[in-house]
């Protein structure tokens, strides 16, 4: 063979060779890194401990908001890199990772009643997949509420103190607050509207007997504390998810029935657990959909400082009362809202009475004639 054909043979094949370097080489500049981890600890069922830290997370370019996927040899799931570990993820339900002890946690967001398909010695994969689309635009939510007063423009606000209102409820029969015992200067506040308003039952829906037997020890002078002297005090200690706690929501309609007079509903904040048991209530009263949602948002206005009608105001609604409330409409996804494509989801408005009666009946197994004597005291039947 001459000289030259064989060059340019040689000259082709070099080409050929970096060309297919190159592709390969864009292939993988575009493949995020991955880390993997092992679990650990495995912690109430509902989250796991890794083997790794926060480092460990930013080796891999990552940063708190962003998005982390996680792999497991048959499954993938998306994690928010928490901004801190008390507001564990964003969209209600949402998978969430954050550093609570020099240790990865790795969970999903007021699912307390889910149990994660992990065990230890697992080995997960983790990569970053960009930031969450939502993180920047919830500044009020993320930065949480304060203790001080003086960061709200009243009182009312402060104590997130109102009548339970919407549908056929009856006046001064129902108020929803802060707690009056376990959350510092929010408890006085909401103790002295209590005394004012002259309260006379209290349902408490964070805390059971006994440790409500100790604050009303330690603040004896308290309002609270008397009227639960006077054995005048409902508590259970509820879970965040309370769809899917049957037998609180029974304590709940047992304690609206043995309940005299005017009745105080409360939680930590009032807002979470109060907010949809009022929603249920409200529901059971004839109170339309969107009065319920906007109830239920008036509470995190009050607590966050977060304006209604802001983009703020509109993702935290999508994102929490309206997916809870489509679960009570759908209750056979109650057991895993974790695995719901929320993304895909048609939120569509809804008879409140006509779900929440099926709920208690069909779902929580209340008897039917209880929940119509419910719905006449609430209306001012009985």
């Amino acid at each position: 063979m001459d000289r030259m054909p064989k060059l340019i043979i040689i000259a082709v094949i070099t080409a050929v060779v970096i060309v297919g370097a190159i592709a390969i080489s864009d292939v993988f500049k575009d493949k995020e890194p991955t880390l993997r981890a092992e679990v650990i600890e495995v912690q109430h069922g509902n989250t796991v401990v890794l083997d790794i830290g926060m480092d460990d997370l930013k080796g891999l370019g990552a940063e708190i908001g962003d998005d982390i996927l996680v792999k497991t040899d048959d499954d993938a799931n998306l994690f928010l890199l928490s901004p801190n570990a008390k507001y564990k993820a964003v969209p209600i339900y949402g998978g969430y990772i954050t550093d609570e002890s020099g240790k990865i946690t790795l969970g999903y967001s007021t699912c307390n009643h889910v149990t994660l398909d992990f065990k230890v010695g697992d080995v997960l994969t983790l990569s970053r997949e960009g930031r969450n689309p939502n993180v920047d635009k919830l500044p009020n939510y993320l930065n949480g509420h304060t203790d001080n007063p003086d960061d709200y423009d009243d009182m009312v606000k402060f104590a997130n103190i109102r009548e339970v209102s919407g549908g056929d409820l009856s006046s001064d029969l129902l108020y929803r607050s802060a707690s009056p015992w376990n959350v510092g200067n929010r408890s006085l506040i909401t103790d002295e509207f209590y005394r004012e308003l002259g309260i006379e039952s209290l349902i408490c829906l964070n805390m059971d007997e006994e440790e409500v037997a100790e604050y009303a020890e330690k603040m004896p002078d308290a309002y609270a504390s008397g009227l639960y002297r006077e054995s005048k005090v409902s508590c259970q200690l509820c879970h965040a998810a309370v769809h899917s706690y049957p037998d609180e929501i029974g304590f709940l309609i047992d304690s609206l029935l043995e309940a005299k007079g005017k009745t105080g509903i409360f939680c930590s904040y009032g807002k979470d657990r109060t907010g949809f048991y009022c929603a249920v209530i409200e529901g059971l009263a004839g109170a339309r959909y969107d009065e319920i949602v906007t109830d239920f948002m008036t509470s995190f206005c009050n607590c966050y400082n977060i304006e209604e009608g802001s983009e703020e105001y509109e993702i935290i609604s999508e994102y929490y009362p309206k997916r809870v409330l489509y679960l009570y409409d759908h209750t056979e996804l109650i057991e895993h809202p974790e695995k719901v494509d929320w993304n895909n989801i048609e939120f569509e408005k809804f008879d409140p009475e006509e779900v929440f009666t099926k709920y208690l009946v069909e779902y929580v197994g209340i008897d039917a004639d209880k929940v119509e004597k419910v719905k006449e005291k609430l209306t001012g039947g009985i």
